[in-house]
């Protein structure tokens, strides 16, 4: 069977190819199928639409293909061969869309076939939309709202060629008035029928209107569009007003211009069509025209169509109105009005003559001012402005015309400048008789004064001249030297010339003033140092010390006469003095001093001395000498000695010869002290006694016997070279022979080394604390003594390196031997001095006073040979220790038999005797700066070895270069016993250590800053004394003005004693010494006094006294605070009193004090000489003088400020008859109650309580909201009050991380003067802006403290005049700065008026363009600000208080309420075990709150109860991670640091008490015997239903009990004598509180299971109460544990709140868990807020810390 195939053939251009294939059936000629489909896409060409096969019955025979019919426009081709049909023209979809062929196949025999062959047209997108028209137009009436949306243009179509889904048409519309902003449209098209819509009233008047409004409509039909034009023509209405383009339009006209004259033309403006009716047509009139008051006639008209405005009447003048404003109205054709003024200003025509401002100037000038000075300004009057003056002197007018001149100002300005021609002199008879001329002005300028004027111009000129007359007189002033009548004197005096002697008298005369002034005389005090002459008021100079003419030889005195000008000027003569020797000095012994004998030896020769005499030797005041042997000399010297002299010796002078009569025994006297008397050859002969030391030098000829030694050693462990303990001991009285004895062990100790040859002795500095008993044996060989015994005992007491650097300085007049050795008793001064500091330092036995080293320091510390020695004390447990000795060092001295010459540190002279030793010092040494002296170690040690005894420990050194340095401890990382103060506890943190401070101390070191004192005076009661020493008063000693060439001392002082001394740095009777002691008294000296209620100052620097004493107009002695500052810097001396504002500090800053006359409130004197810096080395003595029988103060002190550091006057100052507060400025005490969040303000008489920053309200219980600023934010607000121009203050908080940026500013109008607080580079900085000082910018910064840190702080500025004070925080040290700059500023120049209005700006200062924001200035951005306070009163900060009694914020932009940021955390890792620790917009990986990284690997938590941080008794508990305190009663508190508000005890009469008593006792047994019976009937009812209750308490979510526990240990149901802690509600809702199956009517905490084992918290309350409280009301009357947390910080649970029945148990002193926290905010946070704050308290978050210091209050 043959088959035929329709072979697949690719059609080109992508169209499909149909193939047919079939088997052919019986027929002779057959198609494959009867029909066939092709659909072919219009308007492409084809060469092959199908390939058509028929099969014949007989092979090979042809086929021929022919189209029998539907090819009647023959589009198509067929092969009769192949069967190929294909296209001959393109097919058009829209012409026809489907063709049917009819195909015949045919063989040659006549046997045909037909098939059916359909070719469907497949459409094309072939014809684009078309617009029958290109634009449409159509015309409405302006602003018509009706029947809105409405139809505009019906028929905007256009067609299509294509058929079906190509030919469907879609339409849009653009262009004016259409929006893609969201914005309605005013046009819209319907999608299909192309219909245009109105949908808004159109305007056709600019500037927001259009006359035409063009649009384009679309059509698209999907692929290809077109596009249309519509105009929308609008019909005017008359709906505009005429208008003026310029509100305001200027103009100017003469004021001589006649009628007529055109001054301005004004156009006004009509919106509206012109070609439509009258509605642009404009006419113009005048509304308010300006009238002549005395003829009534207008003054101005103006032309109705032009708008010209011309003058109305003639003439005008300037001089009575220089301006007119009048008002112009425009009016169109529908009468609608449009208003515009003019303002026209009169030009000036000089019309009016000019006369000077007096008729006569008499004027009194100096006559020092050279002809280049204004003598007077001259000033004249003119009321026209178009004015050139010209001044002259009319010549021969008066007596010295031709001196003066007067010139005008550039310009030709109405002032004339007077001056002289040329110099004039007061002491010539013509000038001082004065004199006076007339002046000339002309406001014509010159042209009239020309020579060749005519006579028009000349009588113009007379008639704009005016004249005055002026009369100068002139003052001295002076400008010359006194005039000595002989300026030098020579004179020879011999040198014992007597006091009082007269030498010469020198006259001087003063030419000033005629010579009538008097001169005074004083001598220059370079001239005579020693102070030996004196000058009288005559001049005559005097003989007032004794001369010395071994001294000097010659004197050469300046004495000065000085004048009494101002300022005084001076001459010098001079007084030249040859002094004459006068024998009045005996000889002296010019060597030797010292010689050596031998002993054991012959008589012999033992010196030959030689002699000296400083008097002079030609005037036979010398030599030759004499010697002889002092016949008082001891027995033993006369009988060993003798002396000879030797005339011819020395040259003749004679030499005197010593002889030893015999051999000397060492062993008998080691040293003979030869006296000698010698004497010089004058007449009379002076002679004296001399001393001649002779030293017996040691043979070994004693044998040796066995002794002990004790060696006690203070070591350092962290030394690490070989202690010394000095030579091994054996008795010998031979002492010259160590290097014949041998040395070695009995038995050998570990850790102890021996040198066999000197016997010298180390230890290991490994050694551990003990004693050691060591055995030696000694040989000497010289004797053929052997194995003699030497024991050594060594006590060994290691100390920390603060024990050493911390020790006191106690400077002995004794050398180190004596000091260690032992007497018979076995007892040293060393020992004694240890026992007496303990005595007189009144400590317990476990205070330790230890000698942990002892310095012998020789001869170089004094000018005397005495041998002196420190020894360093040191004792753990005595506050101001260093104070306590030197207040005891009288007794101390008397008690060890030894002078004291010093307690502390006053010098650092042995520097340069270790500076060979400095290198050596230990790495990285530890230190403290005391006296300007660095104290530390210098790596070795100090050993004083007394034969029996010996005292070994580390080697301290001095040097100096710490100047100024602080004192005080830093607080750090690690506690120490000086980290907190006054009772505070150091916690350490994993930000550094925090105090747990007391009530009523303040700062990060529990400070307290106050002290009471209780006054006294001068007595000479003997009776009143306490331990041998006077008592008169109260006083307290602090730290000693430290040795800085800067220094400022502030003070606060509350007083009714008119005479009290304040302060005192000086000599007293225990610094000075005894005469004769070798010591030299300290001539500085710091004294501030109160003197008739004023301040007085004595200051002396070592170059002499300085008193400055205020007369101010008002006494300090008024029981009001007041502040004293004191400051030195460069050559001045400042004192000031309430830095000049005029009274009280505590007066509010509301209150203005009267500047006009300012008192004396500051003096200020210059210092003497080059000595900058107080060396007093003692204490700052406060209130009064220990020693000295001095007024004392009554009163407070409080805020001592020294160099920017609070002084602590807590209770560790050493002190009498004070003690720290203040009850007169005490609120409670006078019946006020501040509250937690209040503090006590004013003074007596006026105390006020004030909100701490971020509280406000009623008791201050109300937070204040803070504001965040945003990136170019800011806030202006308008005052209701004005700020004082003297004094301003300015308090808020802030919080930033940014650099810098602007927090508030204070300016005056237009911004010429400010005042501001900015942040630069970090640091806090207040920049002052005052135009009229010097320099005219002046900032003041705290450069030492980085506030970038994402905290809150609180800040304080305060400014008096140019002086600010700037405080953040605690204000102490690097937080604290001042600017006092006083000096040389004028009281109005120091004013700072505030624009109320303007020039408060809150954040950044905006710089303003037009209406919009230009640039922000000092943008504070991404930071907040709170509870901003001006001069005291809170202002508002937007937005959430927008004004309040004090103000209004008036603008404000870029803000937000609150200060809250994103989580910081979000999306960030940290390597194992840290995890990310949010801290307000920042992060840092860390292990979190209340635990610390160990070992790199491991998070542990910390346990701060170990820092027992719970004050007043209470009992800490950790809740890891955190603590919680339970407070004993009477006392509250984060810390129990808060004692109760008010007293509660119940003072009642005896006999009602007793009632109470029974009555209480008989209800106490009736409750008992109830609730016992309740007790009994519960139980049994519950044993009878025990199955049940256990499957009711399976099925229960209500309460959970300890016996459905199965992982807890505990099996006891709670009672009414517990409470539970407990968590928030639980996930499935129960209640927190349910009632206690076992007590009726009783509400009980209820506890889960899950949330509490059974070793909880609650279970150490339980252990707490039963068995270590005691004076605590018993638990069970209290309310729940949960109430409890809530009046507390720390609250656990909020969402709920106990019954009511629970409330009255708050107040009953009940001790209670007072806070559950992390690691502890101390003292700096405020009470929690909401439950946000809670919860952050809970967990440790520390997002919202409000910052508080002061610790009085709960914080």
């Amino acid at each position: 069977m043959a088959v035929n195939v329709l072979v697949p053939l690719l059609i080109p251009l992508g169209e499909q190819l149909t193939n047919v294939t079939r088997l052919v059936g019986k027929d002779p000629v057959e198609f494959e199928q009867t029909e066939y489909l092709v659909e072919v896409p219009e308007n492409t060409s084809r060469e092959l639409l199908l390939l058509l096969s028929a099969r014949v019955q007989t092979p090979g025979e042809s086929v021929e293909y022919t189209i029998r019919e539907g090819d009647d426009e023959e589009h198509f081709l067929l092969d009769s061969k192949s069967g190929r049909l294909s296209l001959l023209h393109p097919l058009d979809y829209e012409h026809k869309q489907q063709y049917d062929l009819v195909v015949e196949a045919q063989t040659g025999e006549r046997k045909r076939g037909e098939t059916r062959v359909v070719v469907k047209v497949v459409d094309e997108n072939d014809h684009a939309p078309v617009f029958l028209r290109s634009l449409h137009e159509t015309q409405i009436t302006e602003e018509d709202d009706r029947h809105l949306p409405k139809i505009i243009l019906k028929q905007v179509k256009a067609v299509d060629g294509d058929a079906g889904r190509h030919g469907h048409l879609t339409y849009s519309v653009s262009g004016d008035g259409i929006f893609k902003n969201g914005t309605r449209s005013c046009f819209s098209v319907h999608p299909t029928s192309g219909t245009v819509h109105l949908l808004r009233p159109l305007d056709r008047d600019p500037p927001h209107g259009r006359p035409q409004w063009r649009l384009r409509v679309w059509a698209t039909d999907g692929e290809l569009d077109a596009a249309t034009d519509v105009r929308v023509n609008l019909k005017d209405i008359n709906d505009n007003a005429p208008f003026f383009p310029f509100l305001t339009t200027h103009a100017s006209v003469s004021e001589d211009a006649p009628p007529g004259s055109s001054v301005v033309r004004v156009v006004a403006v009509d919106h509206d069509d012109p070609q439509e009716a009258d509605n642009a047509k404009v006419t113009y009139s005048l509304e308010k025209n300006a009238i002549d008051e005395s003829t009534g006639k207008a003054i101005f008209a103006i032309d109705s169509n032009l708008g010209l405005i011309t003058t109305a009447f003639c003439c005008l003048d300037r001089e009575k109105t220089h301006r007119y404003i009048i008002q112009v109205v425009a009016t169109d054709g529908g009468g609608l009005k449009g208003t515009g003024t003019v303002v026209i200003d009169v030009e000036d025509v000089n019309d009016v003559p000019p006369r000077f401002s007096q008729p006569e100037w008499t004027l009194k000038v100096s006559e020092n001012l050279t002809p280049d000075d204004v003598l007077a300004t001259l000033t004249v009057q003119d009321t026209d402005i178009s004015n050139y003056f010209t001044f002259r002197v009319v010549p021969e007018s008066g007596r010295g015309w031709e001196l003066f001149r007067v010139e005008g100002r550039p310009g030709g300005g109405p002032e004339g400048d007077l001056r002289a021609v040329q110099p004039l002199d007061y002491e010539d008879p013509d000038h001082r008789r004065g004199f006076s001329f007339k002046v000339q002005v002309t406001d014509m300028g010159t042209s009239g004064r020309d020579d060749d004027a005519d006579d028009h111009t000349t009588e113009t000129w007379d008639d704009h001249t005016a004249e005055t007359w002026v009369r100068v007189f002139l003052e001295d002033v002076n400008d010359n030297d006194p005039v000595f009548s002989e300026n030098h004197a020579h004179l020879s005096l011999p040198e014992d010339t007597p006091p009082g002697t007269h030498l010469t008298t020198f006259t001087a005369l003063d030419p000033d003033a005629g010579g009538e002034k008097a001169v005074t005389y004083s001598i220059a005090s370079d001239s005579d140092p020693g102070r030996q002459f004196s000058v009288d008021g005559s001049g005559a100079v005097r003989v007032v010390g004794g001369m010395d003419r071994e001294a000097a030889a010659a004197h050469t005195v300046l004495v000065w006469a000085v004048d009494q000008g101002h300022p005084p000027r001076t001459t010098t003569a001079t007084l030249s003095v040859n002094v004459t020797d006068v024998n009045d000095n005996p000889p002296f012994l010019v060597g030797p001093q010292e010689v050596q004998v031998v002993e054991n030896g012959e008589a012999q020769e033992v010196a030959r001395v030689k002699l000296g005499d400083p008097d002079d030797w030609s005037r036979g005041h010398g030599p030759p000498f004499s010697v002889v042997l002092d016949p008082r000399a001891p027995r033993h010297v006369a009988a060993n000695i003798r002396v000879t002299l030797d005339k011819r010796g020395d040259e003749g002078r004679g030499v005197g010869v010593v002889w030893a009569r015999a051999g000397l025994d060492r062993e008998e006297r080691r040293t003979i002290l030869v006296p000698l008397v010698v004497g010089d050859a004058g007449r009379p002969s002076l002679s004296a006694t001399v001393t001649l030391s002779l030293q017996v030098a040691d043979v070994n000829d004693n044998p040796m016997s066995p002794a002990s030694k004790t060696v006690t050693v203070h070591t350092l462990q962290s030394q690490g070279e070989p202690v010394p303990l000095g030579r091994v001991y054996v008795r010998d009285p031979d002492d010259w022979d160590a290097r014949q004895k041998t040395y070695s062990w009995r038995l050998h100790h570990p850790g102890f080394f021996l040198a066999s040859s000197s016997g010298d002795l180390t230890m290991t500095p490994l050694t551990p604390d003990g004693r050691y008993e060591l055995g030696f044996t000694v040989s000497d060989v010289t004797h053929g003594i052997s194995d003699v015994d030497a024991n050594v005992t060594v006590d060994v007491i290691s100390v920390s390196l603060n024990d050493v650097i911390d020790a006191t300085t106690i400077t002995l007049l004794t050398d180190s031997y004596r000091l260690v050795n032992q007497d018979q008793d076995g007892g040293s001064i060393l020992t004694r001095l240890v026992w007496a500091v303990r005595s007189w330092a009144e400590v317990g036995a476990d205070v330790g006073v230890r000698a942990v080293s002892v310095q012998p320091l020789g001869q170089h510390t004094t000018p005397t040979p005495t041998p002196t020695t420190r020894v360093w004390l040191s004792s753990s447990g005595i506050a101001n220790f260093g104070h306590v000795l030197l207040h005891r060092k009288r007794q101390l001295s008397k008690a060890i038999g030894v002078t004291i010459r010093e307690v502390g540190v006053s010098n650092c002279d042995e520097a340069a005797h270790d500076e060979a030793t400095h290198d050596a010092a230990i790495p990285n040494e530890a230190g403290r700066c005391v006296g300007g002296c660095w104290v530390s170690l210098n790596g070795g040690f100090n050993i004083v070895d007394a034969n029996t005894s010996a005292v070994v420990g580390p080697r301290v050194t001095l040097r100096g270069g710490c100047g100024c340095g602080d004192a005080t401890p830093a607080v750090g990382h690690f506690c120490t016993p000086h980290t907190c103060l006054n009772g505070g506890r150091c916690v350490p943190t994993s930000t550094g250590t925090r105090c747990v401070c007391p009530h009523g101390t303040w700062g990060l070191r529990c400070k307290i800053l106050i002290r009471h004192f209780e006054g006294g005076g001068p007595t000479q009661n003997t009776e009143s004394f306490e331990n041998g020493m006077p008592q008169v008063g109260g006083w307290a000693w602090v730290s000693p003005i430290p040795p800085c060439t800067e220094v400022h001392v502030s003070l606060e002082i509350l007083t009714k004693d008119k005479s009290a001394t304040l302060l005192y740095s000086g000599a007293d009777q225990v610094q000075q010494g005894n005469p004769g002691s070798g010591t030299v008294s300290i001539r500085d000296l710091l004294l501030l006094e109160l003197r008739q209620g004023r301040p007085s100052l004595v200051l002396d620097l070592g170059d002499g006294l300085v008193t400055l004493t205020l007369s101010a107009s008002y006494s300090l002695a008024d029981n009001a605070w007041h502040r004293i500052d004191i400051l030195w810097k460069d050559k001045q001396v400042e004192l000031i009193v309430d830095l000049c504002s005029g009274g009280s500090i505590e007066t509010p800053l509301t209150t203005a004090h009267d500047h006009s006359t300012p008192p004396t409130c500051r003096a200020s004197s210059t210092l003497p000489g080059t000595a900058r810096i107080l060396n007093t080395g003692g204490p700052l003595q406060v209130g009064g003088q220990v020693h000295l029988n001095t007024s004392h103060l009554q009163g407070c002190i409080r805020n001592l400020r020294v160099n920017g550091q609070l002084v602590d006057l807590g209770v560790g100052v050493l002190s009498r008859r004070s003690f720290p507060g203040c009850p007169a400025s005490n609120c409670r005490s006078s019946g006020l109650h501040c509250g937690l969040h209040g503090r006590c303000q004013g003074s007596p008489g006026s105390l006020r309580c004030g909100c701490q920053a971020g509280w406000s309200g009623p008791g201050c219980g109300t937070p204040t909201t803070p504001t965040t600023f945003l990136l170019n934010s800011y806030i202006k607000l308008a005052l209701s009050f004005t700020p004082l121009g003297y004094t301003t203050s300015i308090s808020l908080r802030f919080r930033t991380w940014r650099r810098s940026g602007q927090l508030v500013m204070l300016s005056s109008q237009h911004g010429r003067e400010s005042w501001s607080l900015q942040l630069v580079e970090g640091h806090l900085c207040v920049l002052l802006q005052m135009v009229h000082t010097q320099p005219s910018l002046s900032s003041l910064c705290l450069s030492r403290a980085s506030l970038s840190d994402g905290r809150w702080h609180y800040l304080a500025a305060v400014r008096y005049g140019t002086v600010s004070l700037l405080t953040v925080d605690d204000g102490d040290n690097e937080l604290y700065n001042a600017s006092m700059v006083l000096e040389g500023q004028q009281q109005q120049q120091q004013l700072l008026q505030v624009d109320k209005q303007e020039g408060v700006h809150i954040g950044g200062t905006p710089e303003f363009l037009d209406v919009s924001v230009f640039r922000i200035h000092g943008d504070f951005f991404d930071g907040c600000i709170d509870d901003l306070r001006i001069s005291g009163r809170r202002v508002p900060l937007p937005p959430a208080v927008n004004s309040t009694a004090w103000g209004q914020a008036s603008v404000f932009k870029g803000v937000e309420r609150g200060c809250v940021g994103p989580s910081a955390c979000a999306n960030i890792s940290c390597r194992a075990p840290l995890s990310c620790v949010d801290t307000w917009r920042s992060y840092h990986c860390g292990c979190g709150e209340g635990r610390v990284l160990e070992g790199g690997t491991t998070c542990r938590e910390l346990d701060y109860c170990m820092w027992q941080p719970c004050l007043n008794g209470g009992t800490c508990l950790n809740t890891r991670p955190g603590y919680a305190c339970v407070c004993s009663a009477g006392f509250s508190g984060q810390h129990c640091h808060l004692p109760d508000a008010t007293d509660t005890t119940l003072k009642l009469p005896l006999g009602i008490l007793v009632t109470l008593v029974v009555f209480c006792t008989f209800l106490f047994l009736l409750i008992c015997a109830f609730l016992l019976h309740q007790h009994h009937h519960r139980r049994s009812a519950l044993r009878k239903n025990t199955g049940d209750a256990n499957d009711d308490a399976k099925g229960s979510t209500t309460s959970v009990t300890c016996k459905k526990q199965v992982a807890s240990p505990c099996s006891h149901t709670p009672n009414l004598l517990e409470l539970q802690l407990m968590n928030p509600p639980g996930d499935k809702g129960q209640p927190p509180w349910t009632k206690n199956p076992n007590i009726a009517d009783v509400d009980v905490l209820r506890v889960e299971s899950s949330s509490l084992p059974c070793g909880s918290l609650m279970e150490k309350v339980h252990h707490h109460h039963n068995h270590q409280q005691r004076g605590v009301s018993d638990i069970s009357p209290s309310p729940p544990l949960h109430h409890h947390l809530q009046q507390h910080r720390g609250v656990l649970d909020t969402s709920s709140s106990p019954p009511q029945h629970h409330h009255h148990h708050q107040k009953k002193g009940v001790s209670g868990l007072s806070a559950l926290h992390q690691e502890p905010e101390i003292n700096y946070e405020k009470e929690p807020r909401n439950d946000r704050d809670v919860r952050g308290l809970v967990s440790g978050n520390g997002s919202d810390k409000h910052l508080d210091t002061h610790h009085g209050i709960e914080s």
